[in-house]
């Protein structure tokens, strides 16, 4: 049996398993997921009220709480959890180890706290929460994808991790009509990028180009549960309009609007289920293109979807390549990319993983492994 043990840390309250039998600790749910804005961590400590304060004592905090009395202004709301207080916009933190595997799993900043006579629960979400949660006017001329990506970033107050270069555009307007967020995601959808908060709450942007497995998972080891969803593609024929002659008559016609759009034109496949898109971002030949490969790659790998249930694993992160191995079933075995990665440690439950992942992994039908596919969402 494993050997699990955790340290969180919220302001200035610390608990580490590995040294500390007071541990207040009672659940920790955290997931991360490439695909929603819906990053959390949930800690669940028993706290009960402290011991009641003599006559003396209540008098002075009573004096003390009322508002403008002496120009005190009334104090945030917060909670005491060993003594210290948390309140919102503290960082967290959370570590894990297993045997000797120790990683750093989540870092978030307080969103929202549940109190009540015995436990508390608080809970953290990440930069992809703010960005979420923000809408901006900007406009952009000849940036790449990154340097518009940093800067939205940076005005939002989140953190710049691992963010590919991408595309070049000649001209990009971010409006309020959409979040910050939404307009990252459709950003990274045009490069075949994936858009996600790491462990260390810092965004990254970059594509998934891995044909070997990180983590190897095998059946009646590792795996508890598996599922498998596998979906017809919706669309085998993709055509993407430009909107200016800029890839002829250079950059700076990016304005223009051209007669003919058949030479800035992207088409992929063949068949009668055809998707036309027409984007006012892509403005040049190569941007269709790659719009054009993005759709394409993107329909196939999420064709197929999956949920796994492991023993805890602290090192699975999103963006990884997984492979499921000795599956009874042989379309459930393959490689396949992390979407999503949820840790469930609790004292009557113990320490599981549940992965989301998508790709065409070892289904037969799906032609074959995420390595054959070209320009894919995350791929």
């Amino acid at each position: 049996m494993a050997a699990v043990t955790y340290k969180l840390t919220i302001n200035k309250w610390s608990v580490d398993s590995a040294n500390d039998p007071r541990t207040e600790f009672i659940m920790l749910d955290t997931q991360r997921s490439s695909e929603s804005s819906a990053d959390y961590c949930r800690i669940t400590v028993y706290a009960p009220q402290p011991p009641k304060q003599g006559l003396h004592e209540q008098a002075t905090s009573a004096v003390a709480s009322e508002v403008g009395l002496g120009g005190a202004p009334a104090q945030a709301f917060s909670v005491q959890v060993r003594g210290n207080p948390i309140k919102h916009g503290d960082q967290m933190t959370v570590e894990l180890t297993v045997d000797d595997a120790a990683t750093t799993i989540f870092t978030a900043e307080v969103s929202s706290i549940k109190s009540s006579l015995a436990q508390t629960v608080i809970i953290g979400t990440t930069g992809k929460q703010k960005l979420a949660n923000a809408r901006l006017n900007q406009t952009y001329a000849n940036q790449n994808l990154d340097q518009i990506t940093k800067d939205l970033a940076g005005q939002v107050g989140v953190n710049a991790g691992d963010i590919q270069t991408g595309s070049s555009y000649s001209y990009f307007v971010v409006h309020d009509a959409k979040t910050v967020l939404r307009q990252l995601q459709e950003l990274a959808f045009r490069d075949g990028m994936d858009l996600y908060c790491d462990a260390n709450n810092k965004l990254v942007l970059k594509k998934f180009q891995k044909t070997s497995a990180d983590h190897t998972f095998h059946y009646r080891i590792h795996v508890l549960d598996l599922q498998l969803w596998n979906y017809e593609v919706a669309s085998d024929h993709f055509k993407v309009y430009g909107e200016s002659p800029s890839s002829k008559q250079g950059s700076d016609t990016w304005h223009w609007f051209a007669k003919d759009l058949s030479p800035f034109t992207a088409e992929i496949g063949s068949g009668q289920k055809l998707l036309v898109t027409q984007d006012s971002a892509a403005k040049t030949k190569d941007a269709a293109d790659s719009l054009a490969n993005a759709k394409s790659a993107a329909l196939k790998d999420r064709a197929s979807e999956g949920r796994l249930k492991i023993l805890g694993n602290p090192l699975v992160n999103l963006g990884d390549a997984i492979e499921i191995k000795d599956a009874p079933k042989p379309e459930l075995n393959g490689l396949f990319k992390v979407t999503s990665v949820r840790h469930v440690l609790s004292k009557w439950q113990g320490y599981l993983t549940f992965v989301g992942f998508s790709g065409q992994g070892g289904a037969q039908q799906a032609g074959g492994g995420l390595g054959q596919l070209t320009g894919a969402v995350g791929l």
